[in-house]
């Protein structure tokens, strides 16, 4: 097979009915590879191009911070084509539509009430409210890392420590009890298989799976309400009328489970291996525990587990970038290029814990900032703390460059071996 060369993979000159705005393709085994250097390339030639996806499509794709962060405050760059707050029948079912009525992909006013709802669940305060129950849950998997580890055995922490703590704490928001959380941890699995395992097909069966549980534990709740989130979802459907659907209660606990822990995990695995791949910033935390919650938003920016967030959809005429943009276009937003923005953040390819990150869009921005942030700030600062300060000789198990998981989209370790004696 012919090979393609790296000068071949590069962002290619424009057709001529593109108006000028170069192309590059999403399936570049480059952007895969290196997501921030492929966009710094990109950003270096324009601040706005098309991304073409195999079948022809094309998104629009801006590369630097500004524009980024003006695209999550246009109101005409929605989550869906039209502005959309029907009632969803409670018969029409299917993955699809589960995974469709949720907040995060959708437009207000349905966004606002949904989000209303989620709110108070994700507070500062009631986040402070779970600290015990995090420091507790970290402390038992830093023991079972020190046994695991104790004969200089490597210790892969992301499947010990980055996927199972935030996995823990989202169930425990939700209340899903222990002897229901196996379905969820065989997702985890899944969605990081990447031997030969891992399956559309697997990840579907496995969704349905999931489904079922939140339908057995939403009927169990309404015959004993309970104070969890899930419990207060079920009070909204059955006693406050028009603010949830049985539909839309299904669909956000379910992405509130699959999508409420992702950040955390890329937060902690991304954290931990920068820090260890930087000894004298590794030092300045150690030295200094105050820096940890600076340090925790330089993670953030340096290395969002999110690189790319989902498509919004022109819903009439607007411009970004110098692009006049018509309705129904699909425009893509890089959270991982904002963050690595030269013009917004100096020196952004440093790892700098004494830097001030704030303004970062690892969580995006605006309406649809994500609500779990205070909970995944609380849970990189106390994994990251504790493994430092349990471990004091905490090193990599192996050199070079570690895999990720192979997509644009997600910059999350697929391993972190360590060893921990």
């Amino acid at each position: 097979m012919q090979q393609t060369t790296d000068a071949e993979r590069r962002p290619q000159a424009p057709p001529d009915d593109d108006g000028g705005v170069p192309v590059f393709q999403l399936t570049d085994p480059e952007l895969v590879r290196d997501q921030h250097g492929f966009f710094a390339r990109l950003r270096e030639q324009a601040p706005i191009w098309w991304a073409e996806l195999p079948d022809g499509s094309r998104w629009l794709v801006p590369t630097r911070y500004e524009d980024i962060r003006k695209a999550h405050l246009d109101p005409l760059l929605r989550q869906k084509p039209d502005a959309e707050d029907d009632p969803v029948s409670d018969e029409e079912g299917g993955i699809w539509r589960v995974y469709n009525e949720h907040p995060v992909v959708s437009d207000p006013p349905k966004h606002t009430r949904l989000r209303k709802l989620l709110s108070g669940a994700f507070t500062v305060r009631q986040t402070e409210r779970m600290r015990p129950l995090v420091e507790q849950t970290v402390s038992e998997l830093l023991d079972r890392i020190a046994e695991q580890g104790a004969d200089g055995t490597p210790v892969d922490l992301m499947e010990e420590y980055a996927w199972q703590l935030p996995l823990v704490m989202i169930c425990e928001l939700l209340g899903v009890p222990e002897d229901r959380r196996e379905v969820f941890h065989d997702w985890s699995r899944n969605a990081r298989d990447f031997t030969g395992g891992s399956t559309h097909e697997g990840r579907e069966e496995i969704a349905y799976r999931l489904i079922d549980v939140i339908k057995e534990l939403v009927e169990e709740r309404r015959a004993q309400p309970t104070e969890d989130l899930l419990g207060q979802m079920v009070h909204a459907r059955d006693h406050e009328e028009g603010r949830l659907s049985e539909m839309e209660l299904l669909s956000t606990a379910f992405i509130v489970l699959l999508a409420g822990f992702e950040t955390s995990v890329g937060l902690i695995g991304n954290g931990v291996h920068a820090l260890l791949r930087t000894p004298d910033q590794r030092a300045l935390v150690e030295g200094d525990p105050a820096l940890l919650s600076g340090a925790v938003e330089e993670f953030l920016r340096f290395d969002p587990s999110l690189y790319l967030t989902n498509v919004r959809i022109a819903g009439g005429p607007t411009s970004l970038a110098g692009v006049e943009i018509r309705k129904g276009q699909p425009v893509l937003l890089s959270l991982g290029a904002a963050n690595r923005d030269p013009e917004r953040f100096p020196d952004p390819d440093t790892l700098d814990v004494t830097r001030s990150a704030a303004g970062h869009l690892a969580f995006g921005y605006g309406i649809h900032h994500c609500m779990g942030a205070p909970l995944a700030r609380m849970e990189g600062a106390i994994a990251i703390g504790r493994l430092l300060e349990r471990f004091p000789r905490l090193r990599l198990a192996e050199e070079g460059d570690l895999p990720l998981i192979p997509s644009p989209i997600s910059r999350t370790l697929i391993k972190l071996p360590v060893l921990v004696d």
